[in-house]
């Protein structure tokens, strides 16, 4: 026979268990697809990913203004140059208002580490449409260099500007260009200073 402290413990295990269900099955179609939409492009599913897109997505960077770029699930301009940096990243603080979602991004990756940087923020923003379709995307930066940490960056544009005089300004290494000749040239700035190898 179950004690009164007993009932109560069963009694409120269930309450919590019900509201659990409840979060994970009531939770907003806009969230839901934006799951789906990362779930598919983290699985490479890209075809079931632009399900989840409006077939005329946009995506900006810093305000949102003018046309912005095609979304698309495959990934933009960055796609190689995060691979090629290990780029990882956090959410936190989701929020949906209206037609939007949003969160802080918290971003490392091998580029930061090379120059003795720190992660960066931003907030992420989807718009959606009335079909619960993703329409856009807005990437703002929250913490731009000028705002960071000190980091090595200068010592190695100097480094490179002496030793490959016009490399860093021209076409080819733009930022995103050339990630795997951009880590090859921060390697070899801190081998030729005495810096520690980043692994």
């Amino acid at each position: 026979m179950q004690t009164r402290t007993q009932r109560e413990r069963v009694t409120w295990g269930m309450c919590a268990a019900l509201v659990s269900l409840c979060v994970a099955g009531c939770a907003s179609p806009l969230r839901r697809n934006w799951q789906a939409y990362r779930q598919a492009k983290k699985a490479g599913d890209y075809e079931t990913a632009a399900l989840c897109l409006h077939k005329d997505a946009r995506i900006w960077h810093g305000k949102k203004e003018g046309e912005g770029a095609p979304l698309r699930p495959r990934g933009g301009p960055y796609k190689d140059w995060d691979k090629e940096f290990c780029a990882k990243s956090s959410r936190e603080d989701v929020r949906i208002e209206g037609r939007t979602l949003t969160y802080i991004s918290t971003e490392n990756n091998d580029f930061y580490r090379l120059i003795d940087g720190t992660p960066t923020r931003a907030r992420i923003t989807y718009y959606f449409d009335d079909n619960d379709k993703i329409t856009g995307m807005l990437y703002a930066p929250l913490t731009p260099r000028h705002l960071r940490p000190p980091d090595r960056y200068d010592e190695f544009e100097a480094w490179a500007n002496g030793k490959y005089p016009g490399l860093l300004d021209s076409a080819e290494m733009k930022i995103p260009n050339n990630p795997k000749r951009w880590r090859q040239l921060l390697v070899e700035w801190r081998r030729d200073v005495g810096l520690p190898a980043i692994e």
